[in-house]
């Protein structure tokens, strides 16, 4: 098999959930791992049109390990609409809990409050949040 190109840079790409993606270059094993989920959660052809899934079933038959900048980035688009849809119903909430915890938290410090800073780290905030909890 073939390797191409040159690194790129996969930091472009946030919130997706793949530590082991984020960590080191996009091989094979990676995009069948991820494939293989959607596949497996019914996902795969609703969230990917034809020419995506094509990309990524072509790549993972030619090459071993993903060396294109372009590539990359293009794959690593792919990989997170796919993450997105594979997230399940808690990680959407806390997801929009994380955003509504972050925002309040830029808010309050913006008035003064230092402490608030620590908000968007707490993990029962973002919960509460992102199932519309307010007190």
């Amino acid at each position: 098999m073939r390797a191409v190109g040159s690194s790129g840079d996969r930091d472009a790409v946030l919130g997706f959930t793949s530590k082991k993606l984020c960590e080191g270059p996009v091989t094979r094993e990676i995009l069948i791992g991820m494939k293989t989920r959607g596949l497996r959660k019914r996902v795969w052809y609703g969230a990917l049109d034809r020419m995506e899934r094509g990309l990524v079933d072509l790549t993972i038959r030619w090459v071993d390990k993903v060396r294109s900048g372009r590539m990359t980035e293009t794959l690593m688009r792919i990989l997170e609409k796919l993450a997105q849809a594979l997230e399940t119903g808690i990680g959407k909430v806390l997801a929009r809990g994380r955003m509504l915890a972050v925002r309040a938290s830029e808010l309050a410090v913006g008035w003064g409050n230092n402490i608030a800073f620590s908000w968007r780290f707490e993990q029962a905030f973002c919960n509460a949040l992102g199932h519309g909890i307010t007190g």
